[in-house]
């Protein structure tokens, strides 16, 4: 299971990786959870594979895996160069109050933020 989790993560950037796992994570989890709530609710025989697994398994074979890859993986290379052009032009931006850095260091990651969030949102999986 660590292996087919961790496949989803297929970055040399570290944010990436952790961004890419957590918004798979985030939709299996959810997905897991309308997973055991309908077998509860038919009250279904256990099942040998848990409902952790099942999503896992959705999730992977699905479309959205290799979509949620994609576009995290832009947003966060955007992102990245953001960061990178502020780190090259900090120099410059010494001049300049710092606040006005931080705001756009901040701005550039609430960015970042809701980008992954529409993402994660727009790439659950319906529900079974």
């Amino acid at each position: 299971m660590q292996s087919r989790l961790l496949s989803v993560a297929s970055s040399p950037s570290p944010l990436e990786n952790t961004v890419q796992l957590g918004s798979a994570v985030v939709i299996i989890l959810e997905h897991s959870f309308y997973i055991n709530d309908k077998r509860r609710y038919l009250q279904d025989q256990p099942s040998s594979d848990s409902s952790f697994h099942v999503a896992l398994e959705q999730y992977m074979a699905s479309p959205h895996a290799a979509t949620v890859r994609e576009d995290v993986s832009a947003a966060v290379q955007v992102y990245e160069n953001r960061m990178r052009t502020a780190g090259i032009l900090s120099a410059w931006m010494a001049k300049l109050p710092l606040e006005r850095f931080q705001k756009n260091t901040k701005q550039a990651r609430a960015g970042l933020t809701k980008t992954i969030l529409d993402i994660t949102l727009n790439h659950r999986l319906p529900r079974p």
